[in-house]
C-alpha cells in the first residue's frame, strides 16, 4: 500500500508540473452598438471604452500574452485617421504589471501630404499581420479578411506585446479616434473590439492539480484499508 501511495504521490508531483504550464484562454470584448461618427478635421475625436473581465473560470489577474484589436470604419478618408488603443487596469488588477498601457493603431494611413483616400476599414490589427497598415490601401483594407500590424513605428510600445504582454487584463480598454484633416468627409465607427489570449497564473493551477491527484491518492488508501479490514 504505501508503494502504490509512493506511485500516487509521483503523478501528483508531475501533474503539478504540467499544469504549472497552463494553456492561453482567449478573452475579450466587443462594441457594435450605434455607430459613432468621427467628426472631420477634428483632433479632440471619439472613445469608446470596453470593459474586460478576467476574473471567470479561475483567471483572475491572468497575465496577458497576446493582443489584437477589429476595427470596422465606414466613410470618410482613412488617411484622415489617428487612433489608438489605452488599456487601464482596474483596481483589483495585482501584480508588476498593472499599469496604465498604450499602442497607437493608426496613423494617417498612406505616403504624405495627401494620404490613403479608401473610405472606411474593416481589419484586424496584430503582431501576428501580414504587413504593416500603413502600407495598405483599398480593398485591402475593405475585405474584412486583412490582418495588419499596427501603425506604429517608433517608440517603445510599437507592437502590442511591448504594450501589454505581462499585464493583468482585467480593465478597461478604449479606443481612441480622430480625424486630423477637414475635407474627406465624416468617417464613421461601426464596431470594434479586442481579444485577449491570457495565461493563467502557473502556481495556482498546479495547486489545483496537486489537490486533484492528493485527494485521489487518500480515496485508494482509504479503500485499501477498508478491503483488508
Amino acid at each position: 500500500m504505501k508503494q502504490s501511495i509512493k506511485k500516487i504521490m509521483a503523478t501528483a508531483v508531475g501533474l503539478a508540473a504540467v499544469t504549472g504550464a497552463a494553456s492561453a484562454t482567449m478573452i475579450g470584448a466587443s462594441y457594435t452598438g450605434s455607430t459613432i461618427d468621427i467628426p472631420d478635421g477634428n483632433p479632440v475625436g471619439i472613445a469608446s471604452t470596453l470593459a474586460v473581465d478576467d476574473t471567470s473560470g479561475g483567471l483572475n489577474n491572468a497575465a496577458v500574452q497576446d493582443v489584437s484589436v477589429s476595427l470596422n470604419i465606414s466613410g470618410g478618408y482613412d488617411g484622415d485617421l489617428y487612433g489608438y488603443l489605452v488599456y487601464q487596469p482596474s483596481t483589483s488588477a495585482s501584480g508588476s504589471g498593472a499599469g496604465t498601457s498604450m499602442i497607437v493603431l493608426l496613423n494617417q494611413i498612406g505616403s504624405a501630404p495627401f494620404h490613403d483616400s479608401t473610405a472606411g476599414m474593416n481589419i484586424t490589427l496584430s503582431d501576428s499581420g501580414t504587413a504593416n497598415v500603413n502600407t495598405q490601401t483599398g480593398t485591402a483594407l475593405t475585405s474584412g479578411t486583412g490582418v495588419f500590424t499596427p501603425d506604429s513605428s517608433s517608440g517603445a510600445h510599437a507592437t502590442f506585446s511591448s504594450a501589454f504582454n505581462g499585464q493583468s487584463a482585467d480593465g478597461n480598454w478604449t479606443l481612441f479616434l480622430a480625424d486630423l484633416s477637414t475635407g474627406g468627409g465624416t468617417s464613421e465607427l461601426l464596431s470594434w473590439g479586442v481579444n485577449i489570449s491570457v495565461v493563467p497564473e502557473p502556481i495556482a493551477w498546479a495547486l489545483v492539480g496537486f489537490a486533484g491527484v492528493l485527494s485521489l491518492a487518500r480515496f485508494v488508501a482509504w479503500r485499501k484499508q477498508v478491503k483488508s479490514a
